[in-house]
């Protein structure tokens, strides 16, 4: 089978919210991996496919947290997780902070493509 995805999964377990907008509703967890174009959100239900959302990654400790918000899409769903497409503009717009993430969390692991 031929590998679909664009670009690279890291594998990772950092806090995450993902805020659903039209449901108005919110679900605290970890992502499970991440690429510039996109992540996995594991949290045990499904939800709908299509949803536009918001995903905010917490990194660091102590002082040197941060936050990173990026919007997205909900692009497949299943009883482990949603994956989600993150939009053109938020990649854009956010495009240095998550390459720091990537590379962050590259240097501890090692790539996986998921």
């Amino acid at each position: 089978m031929r590998e679909k995805r664009q670009f690279t999964r890291i594998t990772l377990n950092v806090p995450t919210i993902l805020s659903l907008y039209q449901i108005q509703a919110y679900h605290t967890g970890s992502i499970a991996n991440i690429s510039k174009g996109g992540c996995f959100f594991s949290v045990g239900e499904t939800l709908p496919v299509g949803e536009e959302c918001q995903v905010t990654i917490t990194v660091g400790e102590g002082l040197e947290t941060e936050e990173i918000t990026l919007l997205g899409q909900i692009v497949r769903s299943n009883s482990t997780g949603v994956g989600i497409k993150f939009t053109y503009s938020s990649v854009h717009h956010h495009h240095q902070q998550l390459e720091k993430i990537i590379a962050k969390y590259n240097s501890t692991t090692d790539f996986h493509a998921v």
